[in-house]
């Protein structure tokens, strides 16, 4: 999987941009554009000025013998008040338009709804009051939006080039960023491989990975977002064209904490080496380490699966207890996003990752999908989680020779 990047000239080949910027689609972004616009054409207004002017002067004053003497001019007070009161007036009105927009810029609405934003090595997570989570961001049209934002590692910074906000992500500190988005974006487009949404970028070099550091923000209605927070609070769960709800298999679940949480920026998983090792037949490998917390570790194809669960969970929760050899400890930990009681959203979530990472390998056996039990309007906990797994023992008891006592199926109501 590869990091979905925009250049420059996609920005400024939207429909709605000028030559000079793209286009403008929040509050903040008139208050920016008649300062650019104005500084712009005062600037080259001067220029046009001030180079005539010398060309003219160069020509009409030039030395025409070798007797010409040039006349002392000691000054001249009408033209130095002139070109002195100009200048003057134009920063003033320059200072008026700037601390106006200043303080609209730093003056969030007190009704404003709040997103979370995590930035770290190189990606964004933007975490919603609902408990969803997603890789990109999603906000509603025409509603003030504040974003709380915080650094897990460097200095990171958020930008969006459509509402001309930017702000840096400080590690240790909480800053703010607020906007209403004031035209909806862009559609996904398959033919031209167009994402959809508003380009966002990290302006703040940030590492290796810095120029991946980017994601998309789509401005949604109030209904499409209201439904879009509601699918991002359960990601075990989606609909299928005919508006039936069905479990989602881990391994495809866990592939978009992966994405969500910036994997693919260090790890791949088609072989090929990153900042990290990559996926592809990592589970059930032979692993060295450069670093350990346990003396004489190793891990080996022949592991058991307990043991190479434990090892991925631990990597995630804890990178530097184990570096794989040739690589640094530069991974930093995602506890806040994955630690929590067997059992729990965050563990189940974690388990879902490490079923995807496991995936990956040639050596991964993927559980046997009952339609079943995948559709999420006859059972209430997910197939594959640790409550499922008990819940399938019991509607799927071992045959006669496996593990495990005969058991009657369960009788059906009437």
């Amino acid at each position: 999987m590869t990091a979905v990047t925009t250049s420059l000239s996609q920005i400024l080949a939207d429909g709605g941009a000028t030559f000079w910027l793209p286009r403008n689609a929040s509050n903040l972004a008139g208050n920016v554009d008649i300062a650019f616009n104005l500084l712009l054409y005062i600037c080259t207004f001067f220029f046009m000025v001030i180079v005539g002017a010398m060309t003219f002067f160069i020509i009409k004053y030039r030395r025409k013998t070798a007797n010409d003497e040039t006349p002392l001019i000691t000054h001249n007070t009408p033209l130095e008040i002139l070109w002195t009161g100009i200048p003057l007036v134009l920063v003033v009105v320059f200072f008026f338009i700037g601390f106006n927009g200043y303080m609209d810029y730093d003056t969030p609405a007190s009704n404003a709804y709040v997103i979370g934003v995590e930035g770290r090595q190189w990606n964004f997570a933007f975490n919603y009051p609902n408990g969803g989570t997603s890789s990109e961001l999603y906000v509603p049209i025409n509603t003030p939006v504040k974003l709380s934002m915080e650094s897990k590692d460097v200095l990171h910074a958020f930008y969006v080039p459509v509402f001309r906000v930017q702000r840096n992500l400080i590690p240790g500190r909480t800053t703010e960023l607020w906007f209403i988005a004031t035209k909806h974006s862009p559609l996904p487009n398959p033919k031209t491989n167009d994402p959809g949404g508003f380009p966002v970028f990290c302006t703040q070099y940030c590492g290796d990975g810095h120029s991946k550091m980017t994601t998309r923000i789509h401005v949604l209605d109030m209904p499409e977002f209201e439904a879009k927070l509601r699918e991002l609070a359960n990601p075990f769960k989606e609909k299928d064209p005919a508006g039936k709800e069905h479990w989602v298999p881990y391994a495809k679940v866990g592939q978009k904490f992966a994405t969500s949480n910036g994997c693919f920026s260090c790890h791949s998983t088609d072989g090929s080496k990153g900042t990290g090792p990559t996926w592809k037949d990592l589970y059930k490998s032979e692993v060295e380490f450069d670093a350990c917390n346990v003396p004489g570790y190793t891990l080996k194809k022949t592991d058991s699966d307990e043991k190479w669960d434990a090892y991925l969970r631990e990597s995630i929760i804890d990178p530097p207890a184990k570096v794989v050899h040739g690589f640094t400890p530069q991974m930093q930990s995602f506890a806040s996003v994955f630690a929590g009681d067997p059992g729990s959203q965050k563990d189940e979530k974690l388990r879902a990752l490490i079923t995807y990472i496991k995936s990956v390998g040639s050596d991964y056996k993927a559980p046997e999908e009952n339609p079943e039990l995948y559709d999420a309007s006859k059972t209430k906990v997910h197939p594959e989680s640790v409550a499922g797994q008990e819940e399938a023992k019991k509607l799927h008891p071992p045959e006669s020779g496996e593990t495990g006592t005969t058991q009657p199926a369960p009788e059906t109501g009437k």
